[in-house]
């Protein structure tokens, strides 16, 4: 079985793009920062910086209702790929957002 369920804020705004073709799909790849409540760095929960990817309905979701700094609650599944660049094979984790939960609004920052 492969179910998380995550909790964190966004790094940065989402990046956000559509496939081509008859009926493009929506695409948002971003990350969260997710404190590890069981570990501390100098007196600070540790803090694991998440990528993400939402498809479809849930990735125009979040282009709509999303930016840096809000707190959300991610459900998915842990996704692995590879791809190969300059003849090097890369090997990628990822976690695919399958449903969210808002969890409070942030204000936009001049950051």
């Amino acid at each position: 079985m492969n179910k998380s369920i995550l909790k964190g804020r966004f790094v940065k705004n989402p990046e956000v793009s559509y496939s081509e073709g008859i009926e493009p799909v929506c695409f948002a790849r971003f990350s969260i920062a997710v404190e590890d409540r069981g570990r501390k760095d100098n007196d600070k929960y540790h803090v694991d910086y998440v990528p993400c990817i939402a498809i479809g309905k849930t990735a125009e979701i979040i282009e709509a209702h999303c930016i840096k700094g809000q707190e959300i609650l991610l459900f998915g599944k842990i996704q692995t790929g590879t791809y190969e660049k300059d003849g090097t094979k890369h090997y990628t984790v990822d976690f695919c957002v399958q449903e969210l939960e808002f969890c409070g609004k942030k204000e936009p920052s001049d950051n």
